[in-house]
């Protein structure tokens, strides 16, 4: 069994000097990158070398977090390499072969399967992890470390709205704003900005979209032929589940997505409105996540079989809920 890390065993980790890889989850979130670029200003303060990596483009509108600077694996040489926000191998997509090689997990999803020396903390978002461990060090870093920390946290909240709000996430929350961040524009960028290829995708998702389950249960599939008819890339249709989970009497949402290097690769994220577990459905997919927003990774010879292998999981969990 990996080793289960203190806060005190981390920071002493974190304050070494050494070249340094962070690696982000596929279908990048502010949570992940804003995980990883805040603690790239830690590590950085500690005079480390850090590159951050993710095997997908982020949306150009996460350019306040990521400066704009390619996330693509240089295939360099590092003495440490640290996953942020990842919860299994298979998160990191086609980055996973790098996952014999992490030293330290950073992350609070309940399904990580620790595949590496790992720190644990079931909070509402990584990035609260992030700023407990600048809480414990005491050391002082740019306003840019608290844009990214407060993306992560208000990313992973909704706002500050779900239900993995706590009073820690509320209090951190008013140690960033404290700062003197612009809290509201970063909202603004998160939850209302929208590039007009998200848009785009926006509008092919709500025409293609199923509703099952006596409209309970919403599935959109984005094969590779609709992206390219359609004139749409991976980084905009990275938030589409989230489109349809606002519908209302929707109770799970639910997104598979071909991938465009591997077509006999499928995507598929999930969420909830209400007390179903789309984390232990993920689970039998070989994914995991959240209780309310989970995702898996599954492989298939055409869409109509990835389509076969998750959807009708997902119409009994609703079934099941329903009956109860």
């Amino acid at each position: 069994m990996n080793k289960q890390l203190t806060l005190d065993q981390l920071s002493d980790i974190i304050k070494e000097e050494k070249s340094t890889l962070i690696l982000c989850h596929k279908n990048p979130d502010p949570d992940t990158l804003g995980s990883a670029f805040s603690l790239k200003h830690i590590l950085e303060y500690y005079n480390s070398k850090v590159s951050v990596a993710c095997c997908d483009m982020p949306s150009q509108k996460f350019n306040f977090i990521t400066g704009g600077i390619s996330l693509e694996y240089d295939y360099g040489s590092y003495e440490r390499i640290i996953a942020v926000d990842v919860a299994s191998p298979t998160q990191l997509g086609d980055l996973s072969f790098l996952a014999e090689s992490v030293d330290l997990i950073i992350d609070h999803h309940a399904m990580n399967t620790r595949f590496a020396p790992y720190y644990e903390d079931l909070g509402a978002s990584c990035a609260e992890i992030i700023f407990s461990i600048y809480k414990f060090l005491g050391i002082k870093l740019p306003k840019h470390f608290f844009e990214c920390v407060y993306a992560g946290m208000s990313g992973d909240t909704g706002g500050f709205r779900y239900s993995n709000v706590t009073t820690r996430s509320m209090e951190y929350g008013a140690q960033v704003i404290a700062s003197g961040i612009d809290h509201a524009e970063i909202n603004r960028i998160i939850f209302e900005s929208k590039t007009m290829g998200e848009i785009k995708a926006q509008q092919l998702t709500f025409e293609k979209m199923e509703l099952l389950c006596n409209g309970s249960l919403a599935v959109i599939m984005l094969t590779n032929e609709i992206k390219e008819q359609n004139g749409i890339f991976d980084e905009d249709i990275s938030d589409i589940v989230n489109s349809i989970r606002s519908i209302e009497g929707v109770l799970v949402a639910v997104s598979i997505k071909q991938g465009t290097k591997d077509p006999q690769r499928y995507s598929v994220s999930s969420r909830a409105n209400c007390d179903i577990d789309v984390s232990r459905v993920c689970a039998l997919l070989g994914g995991g996540g959240h209780a309310r927003a989970s995702g898996a990774m599954v492989t298939a010879p055409d869409p109509k079989s990835a389509y076969e292998q998750c959807v009708p999981l997902f119409e009994k969990a609703v079934k099941e809920f329903k009956a109860r």
